[in-house]
C-alpha cells in the first residue's frame, strides 16, 4: 500500500471541498441578489399617502386632501373617521352628512373615497374643501384640524398594507 493513498486530505478531496465551498458561496450570492432585486421592485412601486390640511387658497378656504407622494399607485382598502370614542367607516364628506348632519352638497367640494379606489402616484384627491366662505372654512377646520382623526388603509401593487392616521403623519406599514 502506498502511504499517499490513505491520507485523509489528498489533492482530490481538497478540490472537492473547494468546489463545495465555491458552490455554497454562489448560492448565498444568488439569494442575496434576489433579495436586493425584490426590495428594489417593492420600492419602485411604493405608494406614500398623506393627509393634508390646506388653507393656502386665500381667506375663507380650506381643503382636506389625500395625496400620493409615492412612486406607485395606492389601492384604498378602507377610510374611517374617528370622533370622540367612535369610529365611522365613512369618508369625511359622508361623515359630515350622516353623523354631523351638515349639508355638503351646496357649498363644499368633495370626492368620495371608498374601498377599491386607486390613487395614482403624484395625485391629490380633495376629500372635502371649500373656497370663498369664511364660515364654512372655519367649520371644516374645526372638524378636521381638531375634533376628528381620519385614517386611510391602503396597499401597494405588491399587496403591502399601509395606514396613514391623521393629518401630516407618516404612513405606517401594517403586518
Amino acid at each position: 500500500m502506498n502511504s499517499g493513498e490513505h491520507k485523509f486530505l489528498n489533492s482530490e478531496r481538497w478540490i472537492n471541498l473547494l468546489a463545495i465551498v465555491a458552490s455554497m458561496g454562489s448560492l448565498f450570492m444568488i439569494i442575496y441578489q434576489t433579495n436586493l432585486t425584490r426590495t428594489q421592485q417593492y420600492a419602485s412601486v411604493m405608494p406614500y399617502l398623506e393627509l393634508w390640511n390646506n388653507s393656502n387658497f386665500g381667506p375663507g378656504s380650506y381643503e382636506l386632501a389625500l395625496v400620493n407622494n409615492g412612486i406607485g399607485p395606492a389601492f384604498i382598502e378602507s377610510i374611517t373617521v374617528s370622533y370622540k370614542d367612535s369610529t365611522y367607516k365613512l369618508d369625511p364628506a359622508n361623515f359630515l352628512e350622516q353623523v354631523v348632519g351638515m349639508d355638503t352638497s351646496a357649498s363644499y367640494s368633495y370626492a368620495s373615497v371608498k374601498k377599491g379606489r386607486v390613487v395614482p402616484a403624484g395625485q391629490k384627491i380633495t376629500l372635502i374643501g371649500v373656497k370663498d366662505s369664511e364660515k364654512n372654512s372655519k367649520i371644516l377646520k374645526k372638524w378636521f384640524a381638531n375634533d376628528t382623526e381620519v385614517e386611510v388603509i391602503y396597499r401597494s401593487i405588491y399587496g403591502e398594507r399601509w395606514a396613514v392616521r391623521g393629518v401630516m403623519h407618516e404612513p405606517v406599514k401594517l403586518e
